[in-house]
């Protein structure tokens, strides 16, 4: 099933049950909960752009096992307001997202930040599906890698770069469907690993620049967006990474912050 028919369920139905061919290890793919949980919040925003997203994988999300979306506002107010999501499966809480929506303001302070000249959009080396080896979900997606090193193969490199794109949605592009592409890219930290091994993110923190709807030339679903990541510190089996998204114009969208478990030694 297309990420496209999950966002339906979410925004119409309390309990939802994911295909395996979703599925990340032993549980579903984390962008897939956070963006779902995204999806149920927004529909109690009247007004704003998404500014921010905390996201916290509390335990593993099985697939094909019902699981319940429940969205609580925390504080409406006159510009910002914030409301929180929780994905609950078998009365457990699984992933719990704090979004920050905020009504724009007049100022006279304008910092860019452009991201400089990309390669061309779809450029890289492709990283193929194979049933068994990569996770499942990334069948529904295409990678193209620019930069930086494969998973497991003791790279040198402290960065990952490339395009995504989702392979089989379409439609506008929204938040949600921006929130799960960035997470859809292996743990920057997996190149250094000299053999497979289990990691996992633990926290992960989004600030949105530009919402990928609210540009002039609107992106769609399938379009390519660039990612850029770098291992910032990593020590007692954290990894500490930051990113940024763009849209293929170079256009900044999202800056992103995540703490990873990396278990290269057991």
């Amino acid at each position: 099933m297309s990420f496209n028919h999950y966002l339906e369920q979410a925004t119409g139905s309390d309990s939802l049950q994911i295909d395996p061919s979703w599925g990340q290890g032993r549980t579903t793919f984390g962008g897939l909960s956070a963006a779902l949980s995204l999806a149920r919040c927004q529909q109690q925003i009247t007004a704003g752009s998404l500014r921010s997203l905390a996201v916290n994988f509390c335990g593993p999300l099985q697939t094909a096992t019902p699981f319940t979306l429940s969205d609580q506002m925390l504080r409406a107010g006159n510009s910002v307001s914030h409301i929180q999501g929780d994905v609950i499966q078998n009365d457990q809480l699984c992933t719990r997202i704090s979004a920050c929506y905020g009504n724009p303001r007049a100022t006279d302070i304008l910092v860019d930040s452009p991201a400089g000249d990309l390669p061309q959009a779809g450029s890289g080396q492709a990283l193929p599906f194979i049933k068994g080896l990569t996770p499942d979900f990334t069948q529904h997606i295409d990678f193209r890698y620019c930069g930086g090193g494969l998973p497991f193969t003791n790279s040198p490199h402290n960065h990952l770069k490339g395009w995504m794109r989702f392979s089989d949605t379409s439609g506008p592009m929204s938040d949600p469907h921006m929130v799960a592409l960035i997470d859809a890219w292996p743990p920057t930290l997996l190149q250094k690993m000299k053999s497979f091994g289990p990691c996992a993110s633990i926290s992960w923190n989004l600030e949105i620049i530009r919402s990928p709807a609210a540009l002039p030339q609107p992106l769609e679903a399938g379009d390519w967006l660039w990612y850029e990541a770098e291992i910032r510190q990593a020590h007692d089996g954290y990894g500490h990474t930051e990113a940024r998204i763009c849209a293929p114009d170079g256009t900044l969208l999202t800056l992103s912050r995540q703490l990873v478990a990396v278990y290269d030694k057991r």
